[in-house]
């Protein structure tokens, strides 16, 4: 009897051992490191015009002791330091390998933006980050809509084009003793404005040599001699 008492306490003892065995293979960590990230100089920004994409991405390693699920964002900001970009993304990474996140982010306006990448569990919880303050690695510059005139330039009516007090089609047409319409073809004038771009078109302001002045479509026009 004896013998089977013994028995039991060591079998209860085995079968312990195993059960914290069992909990402690159980315990696994998540944690992240950034390797690189880009942009990354706040000492020469990206510099990208109005209305067009910068790409955004940052490379982080699983250092923890199991595969993982993280939630990665590059929060941007413009000078206002409101948020505008870019959405978080949610990956998956086996412990000890490393991916890479992209992003394409619009940048919406001339200005200065701050950037910081966070690679995390969700929205609340940050396992690593970079740079450590958000830091200036994008400036926004005004948009070229065109190059075909400056200011000063003379140019010639090619093709009838009607002549408006703004730019944008649904701003009225001037309204003058010699404008009647539009503005015919052959007629000349100097470029006091421009270039606007609304309504899918590209727009000057020119004064007329016969004495109306507005906004006219650059297709329309050319260059003139003495232009």
């Amino acid at each position: 009897m004896g013998q089977n008492r013994q028995l039991v306490k060591v079998l209860m003892s085995a079968a312990a051992g195993g059960l914290v065995l069992a909990s402690l293979a159980g315990c696994g960590r998540v944690t992240a490191k950034i390797e690189s990230y880009s942009p990354n100089d706040p000492g020469a920004p990206v510099r990208v015009e109005a209305g067009k994409i910068v790409p955004l991405s940052v490379t982080f390693t699983n250092t923890g002791n199991r595969t993982g699920s993280f939630q990665v964002r590059a929060v941007v900001r413009n000078s206002a330091s409101v948020q505008v970009g870019a959405n978080p993304q949610t990956v998956t990474v086996e412990r000890g390998k490393s991916h890479t996140v992209t992003w394409e982010h619009v940048v919406l306006a001339p200005g200065t933006y701050t950037v910081q990448f966070i690679v995390g569990k969700d929205a609340t919880t940050t396992y690593t980050l970079a740079p450590a303050s958000p830091a200036p690695l994008i400036v926004g510059i005004p948009a070229v809509v065109s190059t075909k005139f400056k200011v000063g330039d003379r140019v010639r009516v090619t093709s009838e084009v009607n002549v408006r007090t703004g730019p944008g089609t649904d701003s009225p047409k001037v309204t003058h003793v010699n404008y009647r319409g539009s503005a015919p073809i052959g007629a000349e004038g100097k470029v006091i404005g421009g270039p606007e771009k609304a309504d899918g078109y590209v727009w000057w302001r020119v004064e007329f040599d016969v004495g109306y002045t507005g906004w006219c479509i650059e297709d329309p026009l050319t260059k003139a001699a003495g232009g």
